[in-house]
């Protein structure tokens, strides 16, 4: 194997690791493994999960003819927005019937990829491996045909979300259509990975499904250290009147610096990207 295909390879584990991340890779093929993350390993406990809050659940017997609920009045100030994206988010993640079609994206900026290695032949065969991802899940509360839950869908995968306000740098929240939408900026942070030990990138894991350097492998390349960047990261949620997420965005813009092994050969590789993950959620 020449080193602009070793190189390709070691680019391509990380890309497939952040898009199969995001989309629940584990039942991809990839050998990747997305059950442990270790930016947030532990599955919460069943306390971790946010109350239900009866008095913003809408009534069953709801029919065209209801009076109009009242518009719901927007959070003011980043802990009361923040606490209000994660009730949404986590209320959602309960849901036993609810269809969840969620797209991941990932576009790739102009950098060096590695020293030699031809720029354009590497991102085409990036876009040819990594396709963007476009799928519906529809949660039933019977289990029938059920492959995922809601909690396992909606980011962060399998537990509940805990972004605080110290994970932020803005949140506001803004009125539309009787809900309200929540825009929400996560501080920029740094993960790292080598010797089998990783740096978390605390505040992000707290609100996003997060990759396992540690099981990131491709065509024979193994993974061995790799330093990554989040800046800029977004998060964007639409509340309806009745208090429930009906959809939620994700921009994740990041950098990576990567270091491989392919048998005794090493290899290293950087690059810089933007993934956006949307959610959207309907009875």
């Amino acid at each position: 194997m020449s080193k602009n295909i070793k190189t390709t390879a070691l680019v391509l584990v990380l890309l497939l690791a952040f898009l199969c991340g995001f989309m629940l890779g584990k039942d991809k093929g990839f050998n990747l493994n997305f059950n442990n993350n270790p930016y947030g390993t532990t599955a919460p406990a069943e306390d971790d999960a946010e109350p239900a809050d009866a008095t913003t659940e809408p009534a069953d017997d709801q029919t065209a003819d209801t009076k109009p609920a009242k518009p719901l009045k927007a959070p003011k100030g980043v802990e009361a927005v923040v606490s209000a994206y994660n009730k949404a988010v986590n209320r959602a993640k309960r849901a036993e019937t609810i269809t969840i079609h969620k797209t991941v994206t990932l576009e790739m900026q102009p950098g060096e990829i590695a020293p030699g290695l031809a720029k354009g032949a590497a991102q085409s065969a990036i876009k040819r491996a990594v396709q963007p991802i476009d799928q519906t899940f529809k949660v039933r509360s019977d289990g029938k045909e059920k492959d995922k839950t809601a909690k396992e869908i909606l980011s962060p995968a399998g537990k509940a979300s805990k972004i605080s306000a110290d994970d932020v740098t803005a949140a506001k929240a803004k009125a539309k259509d009787g809900g309200y939408v929540i825009i929400i900026k996560l501080k920029d942070e740094a993960a790292a990975y080598k010797n089998d030990k990783v740096k978390q990138a605390k505040a992000h894991a707290a609100g996003l499904t997060m990759p396992d350097p540690s099981a990131m492998t491709a065509f024979g390349v193994k993974l061995m250290a790799a330093k990554i960047k989040y800046s800029g990261t977004t998060l964007r949620a639409t509340l309806d009147s009745s208090g429930n997420l009906v959809k939620v965005e994700y921009k994740i813009p990041f950098s990576a610096t990567l270091t491989g092994k392919f048998y005794v050969s090493k290899m290293s590789a950087a690059i810089d990207g933007t993934i956006t993950e949307t959610a959207e959620l309907s009875a």
